[in-house]
């Protein structure tokens, strides 16, 4: 769910107090798109590209740092220290979640916003953040003894000022998000998670076991908030504007309820581990969980956070809409299908060069992998209702799948309730999370296709196909050939033979059966083969 300075601003006036009429107004994207010649639509079109750049390289900067750094302390502390850990950022990511989500897609979506919007959008962020570190702080006790886990309480408490820190940057986010500008974002959070992953690592390496995770934690929120600060123009005003507070109130109030949901949805899984299975089981499962997420975040994410300010620019022209839906699923899909099929070929390798006490978690990571492709066909579809001011179907959703999925999961714990195979656990979990994703997906494309945006289902997916296929077949023969042990030998060989033959194969399939993704290969690779054969 920051700026430098923006382009419209002069850089050796960011200590002015710009007029926030004018300032506001450069905010709000217009509520249709002008057709009376093509430069009024180059700036709109130069802008989606830009941001989806700058937004590709905010996920895959932070998430390329963080993996790197989870793997190197995974590598350093074992499961049990990422359970408990990641046991109590459980406990604190609700409520960071619920301010994220309170006013930063309402900020993004609201078609007329002023001044007012803002200053009391961000006073009401920093109210509510407080009392919830409060609460957070008071309740750590009883989040501990849910989980059986004593030694939780310290660290959801060391943990609470992440909440502050949180509600700190919502709305300068915000602004930066509904501008479209994304580079700012991404050097903000590429420097606060380097910084993070190196406190982290030197304390781990300290001795500080569990608490290495914390200090990583809190650098990168502390930091993150600073650097926003720093280069953000927007300054708060203080006041609590009444008609303001009313303007959001309801939009907000349905994000968030929607949110809490959506959130709980998907870390039920996480839930039902640490109360019925301990913290290894969780710390296997987030190191499961870690490369597909990371894929999908990058892959598919990073477009999600442009779709909303882009989607939003025509919810007034739902067959344009529907047509800018589709051409963004496909993106998602070339881009994040095939790399899911080659993660799935590699996991069980990779996940055990950690060691082998990771090496449970390699069948679990497989199976994520589905959660993974499931979400790359989903993860448009809560934006594209957004847009046209329907936040009540996902927050409906998001309750649904939260019920389904405590009913699941809640079977799986009891049936496996005593058991101490770690990799059945984990497993488990992993396919009951595909079952309840797959589900809801499902029903999701149906309201958001059919019942909402009246387009052709078959328009919008028919172009993920082939991607589809690519990344089926680049997990299946590497599959095949582990299965029948066509190739022996250490976890590296297994790993640099599977990742080449699963690459191949997808790339190759890709590139054969999906005709956008082969031209636009074809218009890079023309002119740099014309380059070569002149000079020659």
């Amino acid at each position: 769910m920051s700026q430098s300075v923006d382009s419209s601003v002069d850089p050796l006036d960011r200590t002015v107090d710009l007029d926030r009429t004018a300032e506001i107004s450069a905010l709000t994207p217009p509520a249709t798109t002008t057709t009376l010649d093509a430069p009024e639509e180059e700036a709109p079109r130069k802008r989606l590209k830009s941001a989806i750049f700058w937004s590709y390289a905010l996920t895959a900067g932070r998430l390329g740092t963080t993996t790197v750094v989870t793997f190197v302390l995974a590598g350093m502390l074992g499961p049990h220290a990422f359970g408990v850990v990641g046991t109590a950022l459980l406990f604190v990511m609700i409520t960071q979640m619920l301010l994220q989500q309170t006013l930063l897609t309402t900020i993004i979506q609201r078609e007329k916003l002023e001044g007012d919007h803002l200053d009391a959008g961000f006073w009401l962020v920093i109210i509510g953040s407080l009392v919830l570190t409060a609460v957070a702080a008071a309740a750590a006790p009883l989040w501990a003894a849910f989980n059986n886990q004593p030694e939780v309480t310290m660290i959801c408490v060391a943990l609470t000022p992440m909440i502050l820190l949180q509600g700190l940057t919502v709305v300068p986010e915000a602004i930066m998000r509904r501008r479209m500008t994304f580079r700012p974002l991404a050097i903000r959070t590429l420097i606060a998670n380097v910084i993070g992953g190196v406190v982290g690592i030197a304390m781990a390496l300290a001795g500080y076991q569990a608490w290495a995770l914390v200090g990583q934690q809190l650098v990168v929120g502390g930091v993150g908030a600073v650097v926003l600060w720093t280069v953000t123009d927007w300054r708060p005003r203080w006041r609590l504007p009444r008609q303001a507070i009313k303007d959001l109130w309801g939009f907000s109030a349905q994000s968030a309820l929607g949110g809490i949901g959506v959130f709980l949805a998907i870390r039920i899984d996480l839930l039902v581990l640490a109360k019925f299975f301990g913290p290894v089981a969780v710390g296997l499962y987030r190191i499961a969980q870690r490369l597909p997420d990371m894929l999908t975040e990058v892959t598919s994410r990073s477009l999600q956070q442009v779709s909303l300010p882009e989607l939003a620019r025509l919810q007034r022209k739902p067959a344009e809409l529907g047509d800018r839906l589709a051409k963004m699923l496909h993106v998602s899909a070339v881009a994040g299908l095939p790399a899911l099929g080659i993660l799935a070929a590699v996991a069980k390798p990779l996940v055990a060069l950690l060691g082998p006490e990771w090496s449970p978690a390699g069948t679990g990571m497989q199976l994520l992998c589905i959660v993974g492709i499931v979400n790359v066909y989903g993860v448009l579809l809560g934006p594209a209702l957004q847009a046209v001011g329907r936040p009540g179907i996902n927050t409906a959703l998001s309750w649904f799948q939260l019920t389904v999925g405590v009913g699941t999961f809640y079977l799986i714990g009891q049936w496996l309730n005593g058991s101490t195979d770690d990799r059945a656990q984990v497993a488990a979990i992993a396919l009951g999370m595909s079952a309840v994703e797959l589900s809801i997906t499902i029903l999701m494309m149906y309201i958001t296709f059919v019942r909402v945006l009246k387009v052709s289902t078959w328009q919008i997916l028919g172009p993920t196909v082939p991607a589809f296929i690519a990344g089926s077949a680049g997990f299946l023969v590497p599959f095949l050939v582990d299965r029948f042990g066509l190739v022996s030998g250490p976890w590296v060989l297994k790993l640099l033979v599977y990742g080449v033959l699963a690459t191949g194969i997808a790339g190759g399939l890709l590139l054969a059966l999906d005709t956008r993704t082969r031209g636009m290969v074809m218009r890079k690779v023309q002119p740099l083969l014309g380059k070569k054969l002149g000079k020659k």
